[in-house]
């Protein structure tokens, strides 16, 4: 018995001992070291990027709505409703004014330095004002492009539903197809899917106002009429065969973009080769010539 306490006694030690002491101890292996510096550096990174939102919301607020017309505040609001983005007029109207201050600030800078370049630099006080509105605009672009390349797949999907069966309902072709659709139209079709909720004919509205793009339109258009109880599936098969049409016509200039670059490669290669053939050839008959003399 005695012996079997003293075994158990100097487990226990053991054990505190390598609890309480080997992790004070042990070294820190680098690649934990390097996590840890990179989890400290976002850290940090994030509570700088917090602090100067809130120097930027309490701007906002308190300046940038008095230089706000009533037409920008909407143009802006359904730029931000458009890519569901944390953002108020205001915020972006600052962005406008700290840009348009820090080409200011480069252009005095490069006067200082040179007045030629001064001059040229003025250039960035105007692209410092469109730089944020027009960012968003390329972003609304291409989230519409992204969105017309894959619809036709997704109409496909529901023209052939709705030719087996008509007592089809929209929110389950919505469940079938968002898991293999891209981020763009599967958000989209993702808040469709919440609408439906409200109805079908709701959803198909909003839709409609969210992308107002040409096939969407004329999509929401026949479902709207499907559900009045008109049988119009010679219009959803022509609309299906001009969404065929621009599929193809898509893949084809994508074709064609891709053979332009791969053009553009191969001639670009052909120059630096035969630059270096002639760089080459240069210096052998410029040895020859030292050789001769």
């Amino acid at each position: 018995m005695i012996l079997l306490a003293k075994l158990g006694a100097m487990l226990s030690i053991l054990y505190l001992v390598k609890t309480l002491f080997y992790p004070m101890m042990r070294t820190v292996s680098r690649s934990q070291k390097k996590r840890a510096r990179q989890y400290i550096k976002q850290r940090k990174n994030e509570k700088f990027r917090q602090t100067m939102r809130r120097y930027k919301l309490r701007f906002a607020r308190k300046y940038a709505g008095g230089l706000l017309s009533a037409t920008e505040r909407l143009r802006f609001k359904k730029m931000i409703d458009r890519l569901d983005l944390g953002k108020s007029p205001e915020e972006i109207r600052t962005e406008q004014i700290l840009y348009l201050v820090g080409g200011l600030l480069l252009t005095l800078l490069m006067l200082k330095v040179n007045t030629i370049l001064g001059y040229l630099s003025a250039i960035f006080i105007i692209l410092g004002w469109l730089y944020p509105v027009s960012e968003l605009e390329k972003a609304i672009e291409r989230k519409n492009r992204n969105i017309a390349l894959d619809f036709p797949a997704f109409y496909s999907m529901v023209y052939y539903q709705y030719i087996k069966s008509v007592n089809i309902h929209l929110a389950d072709v919505l469940r079938d197809y968002i898991p293999n659709a891209n981020p763009d139209i599967g958000e989209e079709l993702g808040v469709m899917l919440d609408n439906t909720e409200y109805g079908e004919e709701f959803a198909l509205k909003q839709l409609k106002k969210r992308v107002p793009l040409h096939y969407v339109i004329k999509f929401c258009d026949i479902m709207e009429t499907r559900l009045k109880g008109y049988d119009n599936v010679s219009q959803m098969a022509y609309l299906k065969n001009e969404l065929d049409g621009f599929r193809v016509k898509a893949l084809e200039e994508e074709l064609e973009r891709r053979e332009r670059s791969g053009a553009r490669i191969q001639m670009l290669l052909i120059l630096v080769l035969a630059a270096y053939i002639l760089i080459y050839y240069l210096f052998t008959i410029l040895d020859s010539i030292k050789m001769f003399q």
